[in-house]
């Protein structure tokens, strides 16, 4: 009796297994035809995207201008400080652009102090160098290097145009931020391209997490991968020959058709137009006093962005081998920048804080307390916030003023709209006159 049931168990344990591995192999081919038939699907799907109409196409640019202007307008009445703009043509086809620069004027400077741009000097430009620029070229002939280089046929009429902006604050807790949208269309093929990220030399942790929130947020609203876009931002960014990020990310994507035109362009948009929220926050920053050694290692961190720029960045080849305007294409570049030979910063020392926590790819979103805890910057790392920090217009414009009080950032002619920072200002008023009324009443 129990070698016929001893049997039996053999029996259906072997029927089981070949059932089971015949089960397994029979779905692995129907899995395999299936992967092959999607893959065919959305290769044949790639190559039936629709055209976008001249009507579109002509909307686009107004909807880049715009983007523009968005940002250019937030930064003057953040800052105070007016940009310079240059309108340019194209010569090697059609279009052009609009170049907007804010810069110190250095041939304003004699005393070798305000060269240095050190904390004593007044006022203290909020923008060391910055641009914000829109290009809009069209061209019968792109250059081979260009074509080989964007995988499209040579010889063929194209259309390219964007928005790309570049910032270097003066003050080294003012992170340094670079942003683009474009949009490229050839021979029948288009696609957008685009992204944003920052680049701290003094970072602050909360203020990277609520930046990559906002990112991830934003994606989600949009229906896109906030964590692929990431991805590709950090190995986009990446010094290979340091082996370091440029900076904590941000997202990046490029060929992007999304769910077809409209949706991929409102995407594009509306990160052009993003990147004032995305900003702001950090600008609160200037108003913390520095250093003369935080601004040599501002000035040497800022040589990694020389490098990515000159070695690695994809628009600034794209502009050279196309023939563009060189001063709109390397105005990205800082006006002041230092290299050191072999330099390595003191551990456990502020700067070192960046080189510990913040050169390699982070999931900010995703963080632990514990993960919070270790990333904790040393002891009297911030310094204290001051009450306002003047901006002066690179040659012309009008004087505004960042207030710590309120969070506001003053409009222009120092003015500030927030009933709290009017409330404080009646009440100093106050407070001197009954001082003044007192002094007059004992003499």
């Amino acid at each position: 009796f129990f070698f016929f049931f001893f049997q039996l168990f053999f029996f259906f344990q072997f029927f089981f297994i070949c059932s089971f591995n015949c089960c397994f192999c029979c779905s692995d081919q129907v899995f395999v035809r299936v992967y092959k038939m999607k893959r065919q699907n959305s290769s044949s799907t790639k190559k039936a995207m629709p055209r976008p109409s001249d009507e579109q196409i002509k909307e686009l640019e107004d909807l880049f201008k715009g983007v523009q202007d968005h940002i250019c307008f937030f930064l003057e009445k953040a800052t105070g400080q007016r940009f310079e703009e240059t309108e340019w043509s194209y010569d090697k086809g059609s279009g052009g652009g609009r170049t907007r620069v804010w810069e110190v004027n250095r041939r304003e400077y004699t005393d070798a102090e305000q060269w240095q741009l050190t904390q004593q000097s007044h006022p203290l430009p909020f923008f060391e160098k910055g641009a914000c620029n829109l290009s809009i070229i069209e061209g019968s002939d792109l250059p081979d290097s260009a074509a080989e280089h964007l995988k499209i046929p040579k010889g063929k009429p194209y259309k390219a145009m964007g928005v790309s902006l570049i910032f270097h604050p003066s003050n080294p807790w003012v992170p340094t931020t670079h942003a683009n949208v474009r949009f490229f269309f050839c021979e029948g093929k288009w696609w957008f391209g685009g992204g944003v990220d920052v680049t701290p030399y003094y970072p602050q942790l909360d203020q990277s997490i609520e930046f990559h929130k906002q990112l991830q947020q934003f994606c989600g609203e949009h229906n896109m991968d906030y964590f692929k876009m990431k991805e590709k931002c950090d190995d986009y960014f990446y010094l290979r020959h340091r082996k370091e990020e440029r900076g904590i990310g941000g997202v990046f994507f490029d060929h992007l058709h999304g769910e077809g035109f409209e949706h991929a362009r409102d995407f594009t948009i509306a990160m052009g137009k993003k990147f004032t929220d995305l900003y702001a926050p950090f600008l609160v920053n200037a108003t913390r006093p520095f250093t003369q050694q935080q601004r040599e290692f501002q000035l040497y961190r800022r040589g990694r962005y020389v490098e990515f720029n000159l070695l690695f960045d994809r628009g600034t080849k794209f502009g050279i081998m196309s023939d563009g305007r060189a001063e709109s294409i390397l105005c990205s570049l800082p006006s002041t920048v230092h290299w050191q030979s072999g330099y390595t910063p003191p551990q456990g020392s502020n700067e070192a804080y960046l080189y510990d926590h913040f050169l390699q790819p982070q999931e900010y979103v995703n963080l632990t307390e514990e993960e919070i805890e270790t990333m904790a910057p040393p002891k009297g790392y911030l310094t204290p916030l001051t009450s306002t920090v003047r901006t002066e217009p690179s040659h012309t414009g009008v004087e505004g003023v960042l207030h710590a009080c309120c969070g506001c950032h003053g409009g222009t002619k120092g003015g500030c709209n927030s009933p709290v920072c009017a409330l404080l200002h009646v009440a100093v008023v106050a407070v001197a006159a009954y001082a003044v009324f007192n002094y007059f009443k004992r003499k």
